[in-house]
């Protein structure tokens, strides 16, 4: 048995980008430079990175901007998965942004054909047209799905795992009511909300104040039979979308939802490089270090500049689909709470966070993560 680790970047995301001599990797990359060779327990884990979509010269505009490459992105790591796994293998999906929506789609794409066995690699196309298919007749449990994976495939195969920051739906091209924008956006949009009984974890990690409404986010909702018998969650962040997914220089505010996941797929058994995800390099380290330094009031980014302030804003709601156990984090809560007066020069933090779609979840008495109910002024030195 080994384990996979499929991590997809978000939109004009890739491992080494910076601004100017600024290095700000987004939180897919500094989660992948973490993943060891083999977890604490032996078991090998193999390592795949897709860069996100727009990262290339040509396809900067067409792919980050229109979406461009997104079912190439879904198959790419769906090849790898084929031409790696054996029966027994668990999955791990990670993802931001699109890269989120890639993840998820792939993990879809799992489910719906199962995982080919390498003698029918060439069918990848096939397979992946035969899961864009919208029928009924090509859902995970109709006749002809079953008939395709009992074929082609190691039969069912489990997900372990999905974790991802912040997903983005659709394609995103701010034109919303134009024709051809539509049907982009209808061809690339989720088959299905809902979470796959065969998923054991998943954990979404979600941005409360990103207003772009063609970043809209999508939660999971749960099946039924479901409940019980796998661990879901998610949760909502001070920040906006790169706040949450990581991509700035000044990464504090990001860096607490990148622990928070790395913390829930540790418990799920995946294992990090020891001393990684340290806030300083110690003296000779052998390797370089993944910096963090997790911040709860750290510098919330405002992601409407230039156009997108021509473009109505669109909040987004908290706690308006259930049960997806959905829940604010402790580290939201925290800044939500804290006084800028008790800051020494108030670096941090030179205004009140009360944000008016979380003061409207916190009235509703929802959830804090962890909490049946809202804690009282935590300390704001919490992961989540």
């Amino acid at each position: 048995m080994k384990r996979l680790v499929l991590c997809c970047d978000g939109t004009w995301s890739f491992p080494d980008q910076s601004d100017g001599d600024s290095p700000c990797p987004s939180n897919v990359s500094k989660f992948a430079r973490g993943v060891a060779d083999e977890g604490d327990d032996g078991v090998e884990q193999r390592l795949f990175y897709h860069r996100g979509v727009g990262t290339g010269r040509w396809d900067r505009i067409l792919g980050g901007a229109f979406g461009f490459g997104l079912s190439r992105g879904v198959q790419d790591v769906y090849r790898f998965i084929v031409e790696n796994y054996d029966p027994g293998d668990e999955l791990y999906f990670v993802g931001f942004s699109r890269g989120a929506f890639t993840a998820r789609s792939a993990a879809g794409f799992v489910r719906n054909a199962g995982v080919l066995r390498r003698e029918f690699v060439d069918l990848i196309g096939r397979a992946y047209e035969f899961y864009r298919n919208r029928s009924s007749r090509t859902r995970p449990s109709s006749i002809e799905a079953q008939f395709f994976r009992r074929s082609y495939s190691y039969g069912e195969v489990d997900i372990h795992c999905i974790a991802v920051w912040d997903t983005v739906g659709t394609l995103g091209i701010p034109l919303n009511g134009l024709r051809w924008v539509n049907v982009f956006n209808r061809r690339y949009a989720f088959h299905d909300v809902e979470l796959s009984g065969r998923v054991k974890y998943a954990f979404h990690a979600l941005a409360i104040d990103e207003q772009r409404r063609p970043f809209s986010p999508t939660l999971w909702t749960q099946q039924a039979d479901a409940v019980g018998m796998q661990t879901l969650k998610q949760v909502w962040f001070a920040g906006t979308h790169s706040d949450v997914g990581g991509g700035w220089p000044d990464a504090a505010l990001a860096d607490v939802p990148l622990m928070w996941i790395v913390e829930q797929v540790k418990s799920a058994g995946l294992g990090f490089t020891p001393d990684d995800f340290l806030p300083k390099a110690p003296p000779n380290a052998p390797k370089p270090v993944i910096l963090t330094a997790p911040d709860p009031l750290g510098k919330l980014h405002d992601s409407r500049t230039l156009s997108w302030r021509l473009i109505p804003a669109a909040p987004r709601t908290l706690g308006q689909v259930d049960p997806v156990h959905e829940a604010v984090s402790r580290a939201a809560l925290s800044r939500f709470t804290w006084d800028p007066k008790q800051l020494d020069g108030g670096e941090r933090l030179d205004k009140m966070y009360q944000p008016d779609n979380l003061r409207t979840y916190l009235a509703g008495k929802h959830n804090v993560d962890g909490f049946e109910s809202s804690p009282s002024n935590p300390s704001p030195d919490k992961f989540s």
